[in-house]
């Protein structure tokens, strides 16, 4: 049985009822107490390893049989005790030497009848000389047995002991009978439940397995250093945690969670309700806090970007989008997996509608935003999108991106350009002023850095080896790009701002080579077997602080469009500032 743990305080804390989340450096306490934390205002106590709040199949069953059997055998053995010393040394006792005293003393009267008759038998007739020879026997006798108490005493005592062994004897017999009749059929009809028990819930377990296997789902952590896709930690609402909700031998739907006043079910699979349960990493012990983990296929896409390149709000733009674009199509839901994230994307959209840029990511560790789509059309796709803004900073080194597991089962990898950082257009942007921060990092620093993390994370035949995940270069900040210095760069956008055709494509490729970036192209392409090129503007314009109109992206769709494989949606709207 896996153990169940007792501080879920790790680097991320998580209030299991609220799921708001707050990053920290420690990692569980494994004392016997503690809190889940006073996040969201709740309190969750644990229980110690040595407290378990679980039964077993039928465990209550085993221990009122148990129980009855106990009972039965202490009445019966207390009725022998009591039936051994009644007839020991109790009262029956001092009766049956009552009767023994008498029947000896009856049987020197019966003696004395006999020598009567004797003596008539011989001729001889009674005599006054004959009655003191009867008073006689009849005396001695009684002097005997009353006087003499030590045999008559041993006798009584005998005669008890072979009354109780046969008294006891006949009930313990009819005991072992009614036991044998009644609590060993009991106990082979629950020892043929459990059995069959266990003949039911490998089954279902296996059926499990293999659905997940066929649809491709895992329960992956939303961590971006944490490859964990395994069984997730499952948490009762009084803070109990289990490791291993499943069919087993503690239930075949539910197990039973033992409270002070009650006694609660948790659902053993998916589809009775147990991804509804608070969930926390099987290893690093952090919140699952999208509720589609068990549902979906995850999907892991990496926006890889330096400094001020764009990318928090590049991911809130194609989000949105997503959202409007495909959401609105019938049969299709495309929604925002996690209700704090929904509610912080929901902020920045209405920041985005003031003209205001959203605040930049920041942190060690990042957490995914989860996204989840159900397409009936233009594509049938069912997948839960786990799209990591990591911050700039990440990328300063092999070292600090390398902490970066998720590069293990990435599905997709955006690559944010930032024009402004490339040596021939630094000139336009120091004209520009602040209206445009050009990132510190430059695009060959994050090809380099990521295709080092791939070599050392993904590449099986070494370092020449060519890489299956698909990888898009999106050049940002486009509406600042300075066209009538450089033709090449006009028209990067295709039309309809979600498919890009292969005629746009090649003007971005070529956009990037005539900047001078075609040492990073080429290590692109030789890196990866999928690469393909587009251009977007993720505000529509340059941000001015006295400029509160909407901000409008165009072709931040793109990229995921490609990734995902979906064509483009027809009659849809696009205006986003009509929200």
């Amino acid at each position: 049985m896996a153990k169940r743990g007792n501080g879920v305080q790790a680097k991320a804390r998580a209030c299991p009822v609220c799921s708001t989340v707050a990053i920290s450096g420690s990692r569980p306490s494994k004392t016997g107490t503690g809190t889940y934390g006073d996040l969201g205002g709740h309190q969750f106590e644990h229980p110690s390893e040595d407290n378990p709040r679980r039964t077993y199949l039928f465990e209550r069953t085993y221990r009122q049989y148990s129980t009855r059997l106990r009972a039965f055998i202490g009445f019966a053995v207390a009725a022998c005790s009591r039936l051994w010393k009644s007839v020991w040394e109790g009262p029956v006792a001092s009766v049956i030497e009552v009767i023994l005293r008498i029947f000896v003393f009856a049987s020197g009267l019966l003696l004395s009848a006999l020598y009567v008759r004797y003596e008539l038998a011989h001729g001889r007739s009674f005599s006054l000389g004959t009655l003191p020879v009867l008073v006689g026997i009849t005396l001695c006798t009684g002097l005997l047995m009353w006087g003499w108490k030590a045999p008559a005493h041993l006798l009584a005592r005998a005669a008890a002991a072979a009354a109780a062994v046969g008294l006891v004897s006949a009930v313990s017999g009819m005991a072992f009978l009614m036991v044998a009749a009644v609590f060993s059929v009991y106990l082979l009809a629950l020892v043929t439940l459990t059995a069959c028990s266990f003949s039911v819930f490998l089954p279902l377990r296996a059926v499990q397995e293999v659905w997940l296997l066929y649809r491709r789902i895992t329960y992956q952590c939303p961590n971006d250093d944490c490859t964990y896709t395994g069984l997730p930690i499952h948490i009762c609402k009084c803070g109990a945690r289990y490791r291993d909700l499943l069919p087993t031998f503690y239930g075949l739907f539910h197990h039973t969670c033992q409270h002070s006043d009650h006694v609660a079910k948790l659902p053993t699979l998916d589809i009775l309700g147990r991804n509804r349960l608070p969930r926390l990493c099987g290893r690093c012990e952090r919140p699952l806090i999208h509720s589609s983990l068990g549902e979906l296929e995850v999907k892991p896409i990496l926006v890889v970007g330096g400094p001020a390149a764009g990318k928090t709000i590049f991911i809130r733009q194609a989000l949105i989008q997503l959202r409007e674009r495909f959401g609105a199509l019938p049969g299709n839901t495309v929604r925002v997996d996690s209700v704090n994230q929904d509610r912080a994307l929901a902020a920045d959209l209405e920041r985005l509608l003031r003209g205001q840029v959203p605040a930049k990511t920041a942190g060690e560790v990042v957490s995914a935003l989860g996204l989840a789509l159900k397409l009936s059309q233009p594509k049938a796709i069912r997948c839960l999108l786990h799209i990591f803004d990591s911050p700039g900073e990440h990328f300063a080194s092999v070292q600090r991106f390398g902490r970066k597991q998720v590069l293990q089962n990435t599905a997709g990898i955006i690559v944010l350009v930032d024009p402004f950082a490339l040596p021939a257009l630094r000139e336009h942007a120091q004209s520009l002023g602040a209206a445009v921060s050009p990132s510190s990092m430059s695009f060959q620093e994050i090809v380099a850095v990521l295709t080092s993390g791939i070599d050392r994370m993904r590449s099986r035949g070494g370092p020449a080896a060519r890489c299956d995940v698909p990888v898009a270069v999106v050049l940002s900040k486009v509406d600042a790009l300075p066209v009538s210095d450089f033709p090449f760069l006009a028209d990067l956008r295709s039309g309809d701002g979600v498919v890009a055709d292969p005629a746009t494509e090649q003007r971005c490729r070529t956009a990037l080579l005539r900047l001078g970036e075609g040492n990073c192209i080429r290590a692109l392409e030789q890196k990866f077997a999928r690469v393909s090129y587009f251009a977007c503007s993720a505000l529509g314009r340059l941000p001015d602080p006295r400029n509160s109109a909407p901000f409008t992206a165009t072709g931040v769709l793109s990229p995921f469009v490609w990734l995902l494989g979906i064509q483009e949606p027809t009659a849809v709207p696009r205006d986003l500032s009509a929200r």
